[in-house]
């Protein structure tokens, strides 16, 4: 059995919203390993613990490589549970491979008061970061593949929240150039329409005081 957390600081231009929207895309973040080919919703299986049994679950498939020129595929199920902050996974993989996973969104976006930061595990003092809590339970061999793989994936999700936002900005800044534009080049108003009683009166132009005695 291993343990390890590992802390991410965020690009700044990165906000909440598009980090907590990503890590409770579930498909997204299955796709962050390029070993997964296949991913399907099912219902839980029979063998699932009380607690995550209304998880949200699925089916992956892997391919490997058994040695050159052999490969193959295996398949596996997963659960997914999200939390407020984050995201909470566990993966049933095979060889007796069990992933706990735990994702924390923490710290503070440039517009939120800065909080007091837990000790001990390198996170920074301002901006957002994303905490990852680990458990494996594997062969003594097969360890340090699974970390630097799960390192790896952190990695690619840091990665594509920095991209998300960059377009994100782009389309933002796209809609106010075309709102701009668009106010710039308005037609004149029309004038109002005329009245009888002010065709008269532009005829005979303003009337004038009459004179004191």
């Amino acid at each position: 059995r291993t343990t390890f957390t590992t802390i991410t600081p965020l690009p700044a231009s990165v906000s909440r919203e598009t980090a907590m929207a990503t890590l409770h895309d579930h498909l997204e973040m299955i796709d962050l390993n390029p070993a997964h080919t296949d991913r399907q919703k099912i219902s839980p299986p029979p063998e699932a613990t009380p607690e995550e049994y209304h998880c949200t679950w699925y089916e992956i498939t892997d391919k490997i490589s058994y040695f050159p020129g052999y490969s193959g595929k295996i398949s596996f199920k997963a659960c997914f549970h999200d939390l407020p902050l984050g995201l909470q996974t566990h993966c049933y993989a095979p060889m007796g491979l069990d992933i706990k996973e735990k994702w924390t969104l923490g710290g503070n976006a440039p517009n939120e008061p800065v909080q007091p930061v837990e000790l001990g595990i390198g996170a920074p003092i301002s901006g957002l970061y994303i905490r990852e809590d680990v458990e494996i339970k594997c062969n003594f061999l097969m360890t340090r593949f699974v970390r630097k793989t799960l390192k790896e994936c952190l990695a690619t999700l840091v990665a594509r929240l920095l991209v998300k936002t960059q377009l994100q900005e782009a389309a933002d800044k796209n809609r106010r150039l075309t709102y701009s534009s668009n106010a710039s080049f308005s037609p004149p108003n029309s004038p109002p329409p005329m009245t009888p009683r002010s065709m008269h009166l532009q005829v005979q132009g303003p009337m004038s005081p009459p004179l004191s005695p």
